[in-house]
């Protein structure tokens, strides 16, 4: 079958160019503008629908595009919810980042719970993200991206720590992190199965899993600057 005609808007298809889950990037503004809508169409239905009920055509319908430019674009439908996700992934990680940096000069332990809020935010405010990560259209393509940014954030997480003076650098500590992201995966997996806000007693059971983690790997200069914070506090 003859696939549709290659417009003069479009980037050609190479998988460097083209971001995951994507045949081709558009050149064109106006095109770049209906790719977009055609993703916040999809995030928006699948706020209101199951994955399963949310189609190419309704995606169309919303989008105000037709099925046959959405195909010049997404091979189907799980390429939509594929670029959704990674998308998602991506932007995750950096909030991660943001979160744990401004927490490094504090107290340890109330870093661990920032970074663990910012997770919590941030699975709230994209129910299509977990919906679709919990759902059976959770790809190949979206594990191989969690797991390649899990790896990434478990490096980032070791070097950032231990670099500030707040984890003793070794390989037990770096094992220790990289149990810390698998936890949060799962743990906030679990949390938003069943509740878009996230099951607080879940929540809760998770930031004390992550201390209890990390806490045998604290420098005692951590330590110090905890129990020194909590003589100050009135």
């Amino acid at each position: 079958m003859i696939g549709p005609a290659m417009s003069t808007e479009d980037a050609p298809t190479d998988g460097a160019s083209s971001p995951p889950g994507r045949r081709r990037e558009p050149r064109q503004d106006r095109s770049r503008a209906r790719l977009e809508r055609v993703l916040e169409a999809t995030t928006e239905l699948l706020a209101e629908l199951t994955p399963e009920e949310v189609t190419t055509a309704l995606i169309a319908e919303r989008a105000g595009v037709s099925v046959a430019w959405i195909y010049r674009y997404f091979a189907n439908r799980q390429a939509i919810f594929d670029s959704i996700v990674l998308d998602a992934v991506h932007r995750l990680f950096e909030r991660t980042q943001l979160a744990a940096l401004a927490a490094v000069e504090g107290d340890w332990r109330d870093g661990v719970r920032a970074v663990l809020d910012a997770n919590v935010e941030f699975f709230a405010q994209e129910p299509a993200f977990g919906r679709l990560w919990s759902s059976e259209f959770r790809s190949s393509k979206m594990l191989t991206a969690n797991r390649l940014h899990d790896d990434d954030q478990a490096a980032w997480l070791y070097e950032t720590m231990t670099g500030a003076g707040v984890l003793h650098p070794g390989p037990a500590t770096r094992r220790a992190c990289q149990l810390v992201v698998a936890f949060s995966d799962r743990g906030l997996e679990l949390a938003f199965t069943h509740d878009d806000r996230g099951d607080p007693i879940i929540v809760k059971q998770l930031g004390a899993a992550l201390v209890a983690v990390l806490e045998p790997f604290v420098t005692d200069a951590a330590a110090d600057n905890r129990r020194n914070r909590r003589r100050t506090d009135p």
